[in-house]
Order: C-alpha cells, then structure tokens, then sequence
C-alpha cells in the first residue's frame, strides 16, 4: 500500500495512472465495439507503450507497431506450412526468439524493443494457434488491428493529458558538456591531484549518461533526431580531450613537468573559451596561440601540447556541427559494438528456454501448457538485452501472481453475477488505475505492468463466457510456471547481471587495444579506435560510480590512443631505423592479452630510455623524439598504473 499511497499523492505518477487507465480502457472498448477477438490485447499495447513523455511514446509506438507487425507474419509462417506436425512450429519458434533475442542485444534503444516484439508476437500466435481451430492468418490480424487501436488510444489520451516535454535539447546538452571538458582541461594545466582525478571521473560519468540518452530524449523531434550523428561524434572529441587532460597531469609527475607561469595564461584561455560558449561558437584561438606561446618557451611540451590543438579544433568543428546546421555528415568517431559475449547468451538462453517447455507440451499433451510456452517465450525474449533482468522478472511474477488470483475470483465469484461484459470493463477500471499507480513509479514498474497485463489475458473482462474454475487454475499455474522458466534461466542457468556485462565489456576493450596494435597505420587502427571509445563510455555508464571501473577505462582508452599516435608515427613519418624497430617491438608487445602489463611497462621505459634525438645521418629530430618518448611512457603509466583493465581474469588467476 505504501507505493499505492505514494503514488497517489505524486502528480507526476497520478498523470501517468490516468492515461495509462483511460488509454486502455478506450482501446479495449474500441476494440470490442469492432468485435475483435480477444480485445484485451489492445489494452496490453497500451501498458507497454503508453508510459513514457510524448517524444520518446512516438518512437516506442513505431517500434511496437513495425516489430508487431513482422512478429505477427513470422508466427503465421511458423503454423501454417507444417499443420499436424507442432514439433516443427516450435522448434521454428525456438529459433525465432533465439534470433530476436541477438537482435535485440545487437540494436540500443527503442530498435531493441522492436526487436524483442519481433519475438513476442509470435510466441503469442504460435502459443495459442498451434494445435487449435483458430485461423493463425485471421488471429494474426486481429493482433496487428489491436495494436493498432492500442497505439492510437496512447497517443490520443497522451496529446490530450500528457504534460509538454520539459527536457534539455540538444544545444543545451552540448553547450553544458563542451564548458565541463574546458574547465575540466584548465584544472588539469594548474592543479594536479586528487582533485584533477575526481574531476575525470565525474566527467567521464557524465558524459556516458549523456551518451546512453541522448537517442531517447531526442525521441520526437526531427531536428534532434538530425543532429544525433554530430552529437555523438562531439561525445568523441570531448572524450579524447578528457585523455589529454590526463595525458597533462601524468607529466607532472616526471623532471619535464609544466610547472612555470605560463600555464597560468593557457587556463585563464580555457576558462574564457568556457565562458564564451553562451554567446555563440567555441572560439578555440586563444587556447591555441596561448599553447604555442608556451611550446617555444618549452619545446619539450611540444607532444602533449600539439595532441591538445589537434583536439581542440575537432572539438571545436564537432561543436559547430552541432549547433548549426550541418553541410556534411559527421564522422564516425564512435561506433556502437556489440557485446558478443551477451549476444551469444541471449541467443542460447532463447533457444534453450523455448525448446525445453516446447518439448514439455509436446511429451505431456496437456493443453494448458500452451501458456508455459507463451509466458517462458514472452518474458524469456522481452528482457533478452536488459542488463539486470532478473530483479525484473522477479517483479514480474510477484505482479503476476497477484493477477492470477484477482483474475480467478473476477471470472469465477464476479463475472457470473454480472449482466454484460461493458458492465465488467467499467467494474475492472479501479483495478486498472490501482496497477497503473504502481507502474507509473520506477521502483514498481513492473509490478503495476505485469498485473495489469496478465489480469486482462486471464480475467477477460468483456467475456462473459463461463470459466472452469480447474480450467483457469491450470492455465494460470503454466502461465506463471512460464516466467518462472525464464527467471531460472535468468537467475541460474545462463545468468546475466551488470557485472557479468562489465565483464564482457572489458574483454572486448582488451581486444580492441590489441587490434589497434595489429592493424597500426591502417584506416582499420582509427575504427578500433573507434570501437573504443564507445566500449569505455559504455563501461562507465555500468560502472554505477565505482571508482576503479572509470579509471581503468580512461585507462584502456589513453593507452589506444598512444598505440594508435605511434602506429601514424612509424607509417607516415620518416624515423631513423632505431625509432621505428622501437616503435615495432611496442606495437608487438601489446598485439595480444597481456599475461603481465607490469612488466610489459617496464619494457616499455627502457624503450623510451632508447631513443635518441639523432639519427644515423646525424639530423636532429628532437621533436619527433619527444613525441615518442611522451608516448611510450603515457602508454607504460597506464598499463602499470592501472593492470587490471589489461589482464583477463583467467590470466590474473594463473600468475
């Protein structure tokens, strides 16, 4: 009662109640004034869609409609071609909701959804067609209208009760995160520390929640939607410019830190460059020219410094793009990649799921096992790309069961003593409202949508048509029986959490850095590089503020950079022979998992120690010799300050 009550006296939750009440309540009357069969599923749309602020409830719809859609033609290709045989339906289903389940893992954001309806709709035709006199083509449709009816009635009662979006646009968020990495980088010039470290950290956060949000709060809006590509690509640059500030303070620590007066003037530039960005572009000049003042006092800053002006005037570009309307694509400096580890999961934990309650139907011939296939092929598919599924699915059959038994005294004491079945839809209103409280929080969302769901596909309330009280038993019992699968499967067959994620995610990071490594000097190095930079956002937004977990990330992410920086050394830059065989021998000792990044720093410090600023003709290259040795140390400071991120745990474990 205590979420009910809260929920009631917040406005916000009260808002969503009453939409998601009278949203459902429409399309379920819409749809049994069109004489659908099995209205009730037009009501479901509208719980699964009808939550989220206008924008993002578009999207949603779309995805639902398109994934319902080729859902609902996939599941009649599964019964039709082969009747009398449901061996082969099911086994076709097994593969179907493996294939969604990668998918889903494959695609972000509402694409994942659709996805996961992909799956779902046809668990929901094969289920209850199979082995039956229902048409699956005529089943098929009247799913697909009752979508229809369902998406319609959310957007309608949304545009009508739902409150305009208050959220930041786009300008805004890239303004705000552009001035955090400006001021970010004028603190690292003048105040080395914990503090500078707290900052990063802060930051890196920040800008991976930006980044994981930004598709969804762009959702409804063209312009937004357009400007995706640049502010992503800004995302990149901002990141980079993050490893330069930590790149500046690592030199700190050495004999060829900058520790005169003039860094005093780059910050006070930064700061300006923060403080201009409300009046229009990010002018970058003045950091520049402060930068170059400094690298003739001090040449030996010449690497770190000419890193920075190389990211600044990106970052500056990027910014532009975003701003204003862009006249070419932005790069991408970014590239989703996905975690194949997850995937291989998700496509196992589908397939398997599906195929043992499949095979139960089959053995037993109890025609109440339809609903074991139906509720293990649903929930097993729906939460296939979730980090955290089984608090979820959890949540999910405490609000089933709490359906199973309103909807069994609603059918058996109640329905009986009713005169139609529009008197049982306005009767059943309170309990929709009360589960819609519940789904309008976050910490009980899927409680509210689960007992909202499954009380309409077990209590029926527009069917006046009398229940067997054993029959209902049995059909509820496999229904939930069915999520109890996919928890198990969840929970302790092939369990996923967000550390086993973290852990994906930081396999595929060390590969990533290897491949930088393999492929140096190619445009193949600058898309790994790519591949990385979205893996270390990633991470960070799964690091849940663990402090480690951010570090090593920046960690991974500067030690690419550096790999990458000598792998356009040694294919574009003419380099005495002793500097590229040194630039080789790094490039080789990180082309593969390290059993031991401590020592392989080691290595490569005295590598650094090697290179001399004359080569065999006896032509100084001073500054090329600095940009490396600046490079093999960054590179051995990350490996033997922050190992963990560059061992795997097997190879942890055996040392």
């Amino acid at each position: 009662m205590k979420p009910l009550a809260a929920a009631l006296t917040d406005p916000a939750a009260r808002n969503v109640a009453i939409r998601l009440t009278v949203a459902s309540t429409l399309a379920m009357a819409a749809a049994t004034a069109l004489s659908l069969p099995n209205p009730w599923w037009a009501a479901m749309t509208v719980w699964m869609v009808g939550q989220p602020p206008r924008g993002l409830l578009f999207e949603r719809s779309l995805a639902q409609l398109l994934g319902s859609f080729l859902g609902a033609a996939a599941g009649v290709a599964l019964v039709l071609p082969w009747p009398g045989v449901p061996a082969a339906s099911l086994f076709g289903l097994a593969v179907w909701i493996a294939l969604c389940c990668g998918i889903a893992n494959v695609m972000r954001h509402q694409r994942a959804y659709g996805a996961a309806l992909c799956g779902l709709t046809s668990a929901v035709i094969v289920s209850l067609t199979l082995g039956t006199h229902v048409d699956p083509v005529g089943f098929a449709a009247a799913r697909a209208m009752d979508s229809v009816l369902g998406i319609g009635s959310a957007i309608l009662v949304a545009a009508s009760l739902s409150p305009p979006s208050s959220g930041s646009t786009v300008a805004s968020r890239a303004r705000t995160v552009t001035s955090q990495a400006l001021v970010l980088i004028a603190e690292a010039l003048t105040e080395p520390g914990t503090r500078s470290l707290a900052r990063e950290r802060e930051f890196l956060l920040s800008l991976a929640s930006l980044e994981a949000s930004a598709e969804d709060e762009a959702a409804g809006s063209i312009t937004a939607r357009r400007k995706l590509k640049e502010l992503h690509a800004l995302f990149a640059f901002l990141l980079d410019l993050l490893v330069v500030a930590r790149a500046i303070r690592s030199r700190e620590g050495s004999a060829l830190a900058p520790g005169h007066a003039d860094m005093a003037v780059l910050r006070e530039a930064f700061e300006r460059a923060a403080g201009s960005l409300d009046a229009g572009d990010l002018d970058v000049q003045g950091i520049i020219e402060a930068s170059q003042r400094i690298e003739k006092a001090d040449p030996v800053l010449s690497p770190v410094l000419e890193e920075m002006r190389t990211l600044l005037l990106r970052a500056a570009a990027g910014y532009g793009q975003v701003m204003a309307a862009a006249i070419q694509p932005a790069p991408r400096w970014s590239i989703p990649h996905p975690d194949v580890a997850a995937l291989r999961l998700a496509v196992l934990r589908g397939a398997l799921a599906v195929s043992l309650v499949g095979l139960a139907w089959l053995s037993i011939g109890w025609d109440p096992l339809r609903y074991l296939v139906l509720g293990a092929g649903i929930f097993t598919v729906l939460f296939s790309a979730v980090d955290e599924p089984v608090p979820a699915v959890r949540k999910i059959l405490i609000g089933g069961l709490g359906a199973a038994v309103a909807a069994f005294l609603w059918r058996i004491v109640m329905l009986p003593e009713l005169a139609n079945g529009w008197l049982s839809l306005a009767l059943a209103v309170p309990l929709v409202f009360g589960a819609s409280l519940l789904q309008a929080r976050q910490a009980t969302v899927f409680v509210g949508l689960a007992f909202n769901m499954l009380f309409a596909v077990l209590a029926r309330p527009v069917d006046t048509v009398p229940s067997s009280p054993i029959g209902l038993a049995g059909i509820e019992v496999m229904l939930l029986s069915g999520i109890a699968v996919s928890y198990a499967f969840y929970r302790w067959l092939l369990p996923m959490n967000t550390q086993r994620r973290r852990m994906h995610l930081r396999a595929s990071i060390r590969r990533e850095v290897a491949a930088i490594s393999i492929r140096a000097g190619t445009s193949w190095a600058a898309r790994h590089l790519a591949r990385l930079r979205y893996l270390v956002l990633s991470l960070a937004v799964r690091s849940r503020g663990r402090v480690h977990e951010a570090e090593d990330a920046l960690a991974a992410l500067s030690l690419g950079h550096a790999l990458f920086r000598l792998g356009e050394m040694e294919s574009v830059m003419p380099l005495p022979n002793a500097d590229r065989r040194i630039i080789r021998e790094t490039l080789r000792l990180t082309a593969s998992p390290l059993d031991d990044p401590l020592r392989t720093g080691q290595k490569l410090r005295s590598l650094a120690a090697r290179i001399s600023p004359i080569d065999e003709a006896g032509v100084t290259s001073a500054a090329q010799a600095s940009r490396m040795c600046w490079l093999l140390e960054l590179a051995a400071n990350d490996l033997t300050t922050h190992p963990s991120i560059f061992v795997s745990p097997q190879a942890g474990a055996n040392r």
